[in-house]
């Protein structure tokens, strides 16, 4: 299976390549974030036997969506990746098919609209999408949304050129900085962060993070901000023509952030994955969940979920960040986790928050 799994992905990474230059690069030297305590254990390889073992087989396999991102972006690869190892480890009960979709708000949308059976999502758009907080929501409280998994933690990433003078997140006020996406849970977010601390960017620019660092190297912005894996396939790019600097922040900006935005914790991006930044870099970090949609029933997300965990040498086949996709990171979910994964991390004697588990868990 690892060989077939290793061949798909191989092609999924020329796609990311022909996309933005490169391919993300996995590592496996990045710490922890602080988030979730202690390094991810590294789980023993299954092939989810002993799980559907005590669920019937369905008469044929259940065709479900994996939304995912777009093409050459980590969402794409890993939801590509994970939706391939689920195919191979449970033929009988699923086949799942990749959707390319703009990211993570618009998963959420496809899960809450059962467009989609799976999605990845970041914690700051899972809290936007349950509040309907966003403009992207449109006020709608997506209340089906729950988490099925943790996937891998991203660290905030600001970045400029070397001899800008860029030097604090106060010295971004008169310039034109580019913040992802219009309408993301990370534009708010820094649109606020500008506002609350005081500091007036001359411009913002809203663009994918790829075509940002781009901006960046051709002197359209000044600065970029993005979170990530590093390293940030993108950035990387830029690092082979461009010296580039990274920008950490103060105790005063990262205490405004974790007490502003629940799902922030104060962390440091880890260094020597860019020339710019040899050592951490002070900051915050989120988490990227797989998520699913309360009304994909129990026994089929327990059978995903315990698979998952079981599979730590597949899913690191597809990038080492899902080193960190085990059922106690699955705990820094922000909202309530799956039925389904809840009966799983109770079979692994995880205690779950009472305030991560569903109203309809039955357990």
């Amino acid at each position: 299976m690892k060989k077939f799994l290793a061949v798909f992905l191989a092609g999924l990474m020329a796609l990311s390549m022909a996309a933005c230059g490169g391919s993300p690069a996995p590592s496996s030297t990045a710490p922890t974030p602080e988030s979730s305590g202690t390094p991810a254990p590294e789980a023993p390889s299954g092939d989810g036997a002993g799980a559907s073992a005590e669920v019937a087989k369905p008469s044929s396999p259940y065709r479900y969506s994996m939304a995912s991102g777009s093409v050459g972006g980590n969402f794409y690869l890993v939801g590509g990746g994970v939706a391939q190892v689920i195919n191979s480890k449970l033929p009988d009960y699923f086949s799942f098919t990749t959707e390319t979709t703009g990211g993570g708000t618009a998963n959420l949308g496809m899960l809450q609209n059962g467009d989609a059976e799976l999605g990845i999502a970041m914690t700051s758009s899972l809290f936007e999408a349950v509040n309907g907080s966003a403009d992207w929501t449109a006020g709608v409280k997506h209340d089906k949304l729950r988490v099925a998994a943790a996937l891998y933690p991203s660290w905030l990433t600001i970045y400029t050129l070397k001899d800008s003078g860029i030097k604090s997140f106060a010295d971004l006020e008169g310039k034109v900085v580019g913040v992802g996406s219009k309408g993301a849970a990370m534009d708010s977010i820094f649109r606020q962060m500008f506002v609350d601390r005081g500091v007036t960017p001359k411009q913002i620019h809203n663009d994918g993070h790829g075509a940002t660092a781009t901006a960046l190297g051709n002197g359209v912005i000044d600065a970029a901000i993005l979170f990530s894996y590093p390293p940030f396939a993108a950035i990387s790019e830029l690092e082979s023509t461009k010296d580039l600097a990274f920008i950490p922040l103060n105790e005063e900006e990262q205490k405004y952030l974790t007490e502003t935005f629940s799902f922030y914790v104060k962390d440091a991006m880890p260094g020597g994955f860019y020339k710019g930044a040899p050592e951490e870099v002070a900051g915050v970090s989120e988490w990227n969940m797989l998520v699913s949609s309360s009304e994909v029933p129990e026994d089929q997300i327990y059978l995903i979920t315990k698979m998952l965990f079981e599979s730590m040498d597949d899913l690191t086949v597809i990038h080492q960040s899902l080193k960190y996709c085990t059922g106690k990171d699955t705990l820094n979910s922000n909202i309530y986790l799956h039925a389904g994964t809840v009966r799983c991390l109770k079979e692994l004697n995880i205690d779950v928050p009472a305030e991560l588990i569903p109203p309809e868990y039955q357990g």
